[in-house]
């Protein structure tokens, strides 16, 4: 019921102000950062053989190695990394998106620009690739 409460209200506001909502967001993201801030740091200063030093060291479940590409040696304390990189980057997202104005590419994700990259790491590698022989 909350969610769908909260979920209607938000859709609400979003249709009234895009970029209070981007905004918003931007805010519940940068906490998320200092949230994953501070457990990082709470795992990288515990006491050797404590059970929050063991469990920063456990391996990472897979669904987190797999979602992050963590490899096969991920740790609980890489996927919080990853996972903080991650809200970082939803953070600066939501808060380029509230500078932008009608007609802007969003500087973030020019499809242009990946397109680019894309075709020229395409053409690279077609150029490197080994010869194949026919016969």
């Amino acid at each position: 019921g909350a969610q769908f409460g909260f979920g209607t209200a938000f859709l609400l506001a979003y249709i009234v102000s895009p970029k209070f909502c981007h905004r918003f967001v931007g805010y519940i993201e940068e906490e998320a950062c200092t949230t994953y801030t501070k457990i990082i740091e709470a795992l990288e200063t515990a006491p050797e053989g404590s059970d929050l030093a063991k469990w920063s060291a456990e391996g990472a479940p897979n669904i987190g190695i797999s979602y992050w590409h963590l490899g096969e040696d991920g740790t609980v304390l890489d996927l919080i990394k990853a996972v903080r990189a991650d809200e970082a980057e939803h953070r600066d997202v939501n808060h380029s998106v509230v500078n932008m104005h009608d007609g802007d590419v969003n500087p973030r994700y020019n499809p242009t620009i990946r397109l680019d990259l894309a075709l020229n790491k395409y053409v690279k590698d077609m150029m490197t690739r080994p010869k194949v022989e026919t016969v």
